[in-house]
Protein backbone atom coordinates (compact mmCIF):
# COMPACT_ATOMS: atom_id res chain seq x y z
CA UNK A 1 0.00 0.00 0.00
CA UNK A 2 2.98 2.35 0.79
CA UNK A 3 4.75 1.71 -2.29
CA UNK A 4 1.31 2.50 -4.62
CA UNK A 5 1.04 6.01 -2.59
CA UNK A 6 4.72 6.74 -2.67
CA UNK A 7 4.34 6.22 -6.73
CA UNK A 8 1.17 7.83 -7.26
CA UNK A 9 2.71 10.83 -5.40
CA UNK A 10 5.33 10.55 -7.87
CA UNK A 11 3.32 10.45 -10.60
CA UNK A 12 1.50 13.59 -9.60
CA UNK A 13 4.63 15.45 -9.40
CA UNK A 14 6.17 14.46 -12.24
CA UNK A 15 3.06 15.71 -14.15
CA UNK A 16 2.68 18.76 -12.77
CA UNK A 17 6.20 19.68 -12.99
CA UNK A 18 5.59 18.73 -16.88
CA UNK A 19 2.31 21.15 -16.94
CA UNK A 20 4.16 23.71 -15.38
CA UNK A 21 6.69 23.76 -17.93
CA UNK A 22 4.19 23.89 -20.97
CA UNK A 23 2.45 26.43 -19.27
CA UNK A 24 6.10 28.69 -19.26
CA UNK A 25 6.74 27.71 -22.39
CA UNK A 26 3.63 29.45 -23.81
CA UNK A 27 5.26 32.01 -25.45
CA UNK A 28 3.08 35.19 -25.72
CA UNK A 29 1.85 35.97 -29.24
CA UNK A 30 2.36 39.02 -31.52
CA UNK A 31 -0.83 39.05 -33.12
CA UNK A 32 -4.12 39.41 -31.55
CA UNK A 33 -2.67 40.56 -28.30
CA UNK A 34 -3.36 44.48 -26.77
CA UNK A 35 0.40 45.68 -26.15
CA UNK A 36 -0.13 48.45 -23.46
CA UNK A 37 2.93 51.21 -23.88
CA UNK A 38 5.39 50.73 -21.41
CA UNK A 39 8.16 52.66 -22.35
CA UNK A 40 10.05 54.94 -24.94
CA UNK A 41 14.18 54.81 -25.85
CA UNK A 42 15.55 57.40 -27.29
CA UNK A 43 18.65 59.57 -27.46
CA UNK A 44 17.98 61.55 -24.97
CA UNK A 45 17.27 58.61 -22.84
CA UNK A 46 14.09 56.23 -21.59
CA UNK A 47 11.22 57.73 -20.70
CA UNK A 48 8.58 55.68 -18.78
CA UNK A 49 5.13 55.53 -20.48
CA UNK A 50 2.56 57.16 -18.01
CA UNK A 51 -0.11 57.04 -20.48
CA UNK A 52 -2.26 53.93 -19.97
CA UNK A 53 -4.36 54.56 -23.14
CA UNK A 54 -1.48 53.83 -25.02
CA UNK A 55 -1.20 50.49 -26.95
CA UNK A 56 -1.26 48.66 -30.10
CA UNK A 57 -2.52 45.95 -31.50
CA UNK A 58 -1.29 43.63 -34.75
CA UNK A 59 -3.64 41.66 -36.94
CA UNK A 60 -1.96 38.79 -39.01
CA UNK A 61 -4.54 38.39 -42.07
CA UNK A 62 -5.15 41.79 -42.41
CA UNK A 63 -1.22 43.01 -42.23
CA UNK A 64 -2.00 45.64 -40.48
CA UNK A 65 -1.22 47.74 -37.20
CA UNK A 66 -3.38 49.60 -34.98
CA UNK A 67 -4.29 50.89 -31.45
CA UNK A 68 -4.16 54.59 -29.50
CA UNK A 69 -1.32 57.02 -29.32
CA UNK A 70 -2.88 58.07 -25.79
CA UNK A 71 -4.88 60.71 -27.62
CA UNK A 72 -5.47 59.48 -31.07
CA UNK A 73 -6.06 56.29 -32.77
CA UNK A 74 -4.10 55.00 -35.73
CA UNK A 75 -3.48 52.29 -37.86
CA UNK A 76 -1.08 51.21 -40.54
CA UNK A 77 0.52 48.75 -42.61
CA UNK A 78 2.15 45.95 -41.02
CA UNK A 79 4.77 43.42 -42.68
CA UNK A 80 6.24 40.44 -40.60
CA UNK A 81 8.73 38.02 -41.60
CA UNK A 82 10.58 36.09 -38.72
CA UNK A 83 11.17 38.44 -36.00
CA UNK A 84 11.43 40.85 -38.80
CA UNK A 85 9.06 44.05 -39.14
CA UNK A 86 7.89 46.59 -41.34
CA UNK A 87 5.23 49.44 -39.94
CA UNK A 88 4.44 51.76 -42.81
CA UNK A 89 1.77 54.13 -43.88
CA UNK A 90 0.31 55.29 -40.42
CA UNK A 91 -2.38 57.47 -40.17
CA UNK A 92 -4.47 59.02 -37.39
CA UNK A 93 -7.25 60.89 -35.89
CA UNK A 94 -6.02 64.25 -35.80
CA UNK A 95 -7.42 65.83 -32.05
CA UNK A 96 -4.69 67.34 -30.22
CA UNK A 97 -4.21 66.35 -26.62
CA UNK A 98 -1.71 68.82 -24.71
CA UNK A 99 -0.38 66.43 -22.19
CA UNK A 100 0.06 63.42 -24.29
CA UNK A 101 1.21 65.42 -27.97
CA UNK A 102 5.06 64.78 -27.09
CA UNK A 103 4.87 61.01 -26.20
CA UNK A 104 2.51 60.20 -29.02
CA UNK A 105 4.66 62.09 -31.64
CA UNK A 106 7.85 59.83 -30.51
CA UNK A 107 5.46 56.85 -30.52
CA UNK A 108 4.62 57.28 -34.17
CA UNK A 109 7.74 58.01 -35.21
CA UNK A 110 9.36 55.10 -33.41
CA UNK A 111 7.36 52.59 -35.01
CA UNK A 112 8.13 53.61 -38.42
CA UNK A 113 11.45 52.73 -37.72
CA UNK A 114 11.14 49.38 -36.26
CA UNK A 115 12.18 47.01 -38.06
CA UNK A 116 12.40 43.57 -35.83
CA UNK A 117 11.02 42.43 -32.30
CA UNK A 118 11.11 39.84 -29.61
CA UNK A 119 9.00 38.87 -27.06
CA UNK A 120 10.21 38.13 -23.94
CA UNK A 121 7.13 36.45 -21.00
CA UNK A 122 4.83 39.47 -21.74
CA UNK A 123 6.89 42.02 -23.06
CA UNK A 124 7.41 42.98 -26.77
CA UNK A 125 10.27 44.79 -27.62
CA UNK A 126 10.93 46.53 -30.84
CA UNK A 127 14.06 47.52 -32.12
CA UNK A 128 15.96 49.42 -35.09
CA UNK A 129 18.85 46.89 -35.49
CA UNK A 130 20.31 46.82 -32.26
CA UNK A 131 18.80 49.81 -30.67
CA UNK A 132 15.92 49.51 -28.14
CA UNK A 133 12.84 51.82 -29.58
CA UNK A 134 9.93 50.62 -27.68
CA UNK A 135 8.43 48.51 -24.72
CA UNK A 136 5.46 47.09 -24.28
CA UNK A 137 3.21 45.08 -21.91
CA UNK A 138 0.67 42.37 -22.78
CA UNK A 139 -2.72 43.04 -21.25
Amino acid sequence: MKLISFISAGVFIFCSAFLMKQENSKQQSLYDTKWRLTKIHSDSGTEEVLIKTAFIKFHEKKKSAGGNGGCNTFGSTLSVTGNKMSISEIFSTQMYCEETSKTETSFFRLLEKANRFEIKDKALLLYHDKDLLLEFESE
